[in-house]
């Protein structure tokens, strides 16, 4: 029985000191949101005083239960604000700052304990100028019942709705809980209808970004048809020194001085057989052989910048495989071979020292057209990675992949084997791909319609090759 007393005595002395505790934690919190409010009361920041004695009210659960000095000053906040509200109005026409009434009104609601006769007498006269000034502007509008006719009428309904409702919340007949549900639904509704159009107007923002893409992309795509178009009608003069010699006779005699000098001039004209051996003496070292990954990268780079230049697709690529192919068709050494497919992906490299509007430009001159045909001539600036001991194939590649069999070809009027092999192979190759590729002035061709029109020019390619591409075709 005494440790039963003992026990419940002991309950007593927990639970008093446990609300003793949170009563003295209520008392020193609310006393500092009064002390703050005060600052912000006797600074003339009324608003921040609301919002601070909002915090003290809010705190007590039982709404008809709290200090007196927190409805004291929480009253004269309220006063004092919608005071200064009704004066300033007065000095500017007699309406209030609509946006900031509504707040005053919502937070009245939510904290009736501040309400007092005398902020009644200010809410209801504001009320009362309100309703009747926007009664006497509709009145305005009412043989014209457009939009401002519409928010006139919704301004009164709301208005007319607030003075009722906060009427009923300080009479009782409505409880802020209900108040703050009802201005929840609202806000939602508010927050749905932004979503609705922010979610719109993101919509008809990509469906704009989409359009001025799919504009730039048409454009750009166009453009670059139209420059590709140029580009292989500039291509097909290079096919036509003969007619422009014929109309030009100062160009034919420019041109034969300097194939000649092109042909004194040149150290590359090497022996196939004499440069095979040189490429396999130069690869038969281990070290000399870890360049060949180097190589084919920098080629790969340098052909892929060369078709970008010029608008063609993969071409340094498609050529160079093939090249390849007829290469292992021959038989030829495995480095030499491969060498040849790293000189088939740059042999266009004197390109990129052709204007771009000469490429693509129309109704070239005669000086225009000489220009492109000077590519030949131009790509050696472009091999400074390639090893000086390979480099000729490089170079032959370049120069005389325009050579015909028959000695009418460009630069250096070169005829059957003494054209580089190299450069014989690219001839066939790249006229493959060209004649199995849709080009502007004709239609494609199928690969025995190509092979059966290169063997009708048999003054232009060497039927050995054109045999061998056909073995791997």
């Amino acid at each position: 029985m005494k440790n039963k007393s003992l026990f419940v005595a002991a309950i007593f002395i927990w639970a008093a000191l446990f609300f003793g505790t949170a009563f003295a934690l209520e008392i020193t919190e609310n006393e500092a949101i009064l002390q703050r409010t005060q600052e912000f009361y006797n600074n003339g920041n009324y608003l921040k005083a609301i919002e601070s004695i909002n915090q003290a009210i809010d705190l007590k659960e039982n709404q008809k239960a709290f200090p007196e000095k927190v409805r004291l000053m929480a009253e004269a906040s309220y006063f004092e604000y919608i005071d200064a509200m009704q004066k300033e109005a007065a000095a500017n026409g007699g309406r209030v700052n609509a946006k900031n009434f509504d707040k005053y009104i919502v937070q009245l609601e939510l904290h009736p304990q501040a309400a007092s006769q005398r902020i009644f007498t200010i809410v209801e006269s504001i009320f009362e100028n309100e309703l009747e000034a926007l009664q006497a502007e509709r009145q305005q509008y009412m043989d014209n019942k457009n939009n401002k006719w519409n928010k006139i009428n919704e301004r009164i309904d709301f208005l007319e709705d607030k003075q009722n409702e906060l009427f009923d919340v300080v009479s009782g007949r409505v409880t802020v809980a209900q108040i703050k549900l009802a201005i929840a639904e609202v806000e939602m509704k508010k927050l749905d209808k932004a979503l609705k159009i922010a979610v719109l107007c993101v919509g008809v923002l990509l469906i704009i970004v989409v359009c001025i893409l799919i504009v730039i992309v048409y454009k750009n795509y166009k453009r670059r048809k139209q420059a590709q178009a140029h580009f292989e009608t500039s291509m097909e003069v290079i096919s036509s020194m003969g007619t422009d010699f014929q109309e030009n006779p100062d160009l034919a005699a420019a041109a034969k001085e300097d194939a000649k000098k092109h042909a004194i001039t040149s150290a590359i004209l090497l022996g196939d057989a004499e440069l095979s051996k040189q490429i396999m003496d130069f690869f038969s070292t281990v070290e000399n052989r870890k360049l060949m990954a180097d190589l084919q990268s920098k080629c790969f780079a340098l052909g892929d910048k060369i078709d970008k230049y010029t608008f063609r697709q993969r071409t340094s690529r498609k050529v160079s495989e093939l090249v390849l192919k007829v290469c292992n068709e021959a038989k030829l050494n495995k480095d030499v071979a491969l060498v040849c497919y790293c000189a088939s992906l740059v042999y266009d490299a004197g390109f990129l020292a052709v204007p771009k509007s000469i490429l693509t430009g129309k109704d070239l001159t005669m000086k225009e057209r000489q220009k492109i045909r000077e590519h030949v001539q131009n790509a050696a600036e472009y091999f400074d990675f390639v090893p000086d001991q390979i480099k000729t194939i490089f170079l032959q590649a370049a120069e005389f992949h325009h050579e015909n069999m028959d000695g009418k070809g460009y630069i250096a009027g070169l005829s059957g084997a003494k054209i580089p092999f190299i450069a014989r192979v690219i001839r066939v190759c790249e006229s493959y791909i060209s004649l199995t590729s849709k080009r502007a002035y004709r239609e494609i061709m199928d690969s025995d319609a190509a092979v059966k029109e290169m063997k009708s020019k048999a003054g232009i390619y060497d039927p050995k090759i054109i045999d061998l591409l056909e073995k791997v075709i």
